[in-house]
């Protein structure tokens, strides 16, 4: 098979190529790597047996072009290409972000793709590169729509400490930022956002965003945060108090 050999034994299947040596696959490992047509497919020969991970939690193999890990509590997912660069450099699975939960898939309206996994998820995009999105920032990232949104694409991971021991991500369009104390909102670039900066961001005397922006009598816009307000009309921005 694809320049190698194979035997099929009771529970799993035994691989072969001169470049990777002979490798078992076995179990929901195996049975995700014939899923994606073996060594034909886009995963390669298997480089490893399977291996049980640091945490003791789960396992994985390592393939010419990826991994796929297993957890009880996760099932078997492919991780490979940017997604896996992106992950191991952030520490597989030992890392803020955990296993895999989904695969890799495209995103619906926009060129890129995302992955799945316990505290967040991956995102790949031409324009905006390979990032992370986590926790409850990815909550308010989907409830404007993830990339389809209003901010587009993440292009940043988390960031952070800041003040309070706040966090935020910059997208496309604008960032959001979430503290213990405010919770996660947006904040699109433009006149509110380029007027909080001019008295420091969360670090200066608005804090924290408390609010989305929303729209107000008379036309304009408007955003809360912990100590004050901006509101925009007529493109001018006007910060209270």
């Amino acid at each position: 098979v694809a320049g190698g050999r194979a035997q099929d034994f009771t529970f799993g299947r035994v691989f072969f190529a001169p470049d990777t040596g002979a490798q078992v696959v076995a179990g929901a490992i195996g049975g995700i790597y014939q899923g994606n047509k073996g060594p034909e497919g886009a995963l390669g020969f298997p480089k490893t047996g399977e291996i049980a991970t640091p945490d003791g939690r789960g396992r994985f193999n390592a393939f010419q072009n990826g991994m796929v890990y297993f957890t009880p509590q996760t099932g078997a997912h492919v991780v490979k290409g940017a997604v896996l660069d992106e992950w191991a450099a952030q520490g597989y699975e030992g890392g803020p972000l955990g296993y895999p939960v989904l695969d890799e898939v495209a995103t619906p309206n926009k060129p890129g793709s995302v992955q799945g996994f316990e505290i967040g998820a991956i995102y790949t995009s031409p324009d905006a590169g390979v990032h992370s999105v986590q926790g409850m920032i990815l909550g308010k990232y989907g409830e404007l729509g993830w990339e389809s949104g209003p901010l587009g694409f993440p292009k940043s991971n988390e960031i952070g400490p800041i003040r309070d021991g706040g966090r935020f991500n910059q997208f496309e369009t604008g960032n959001i930022y979430w503290s213990p104390v405010s919770g996660a909102w947006s904040m699109p670039y433009g006149p509110i956002f380029d007027a909080w900066g001019s008295v420091g961001y969360e670090g200066g005397r608005l804090g924290y965003p408390t609010s989305d922006q929303f729209d107000i009598d008379g036309g304009g816009k408007q955003q809360n945060f912990q100590f004050g307000i901006i509101t925009v009309k007529d493109g001018k921005a006007t910060i209270a108090p």
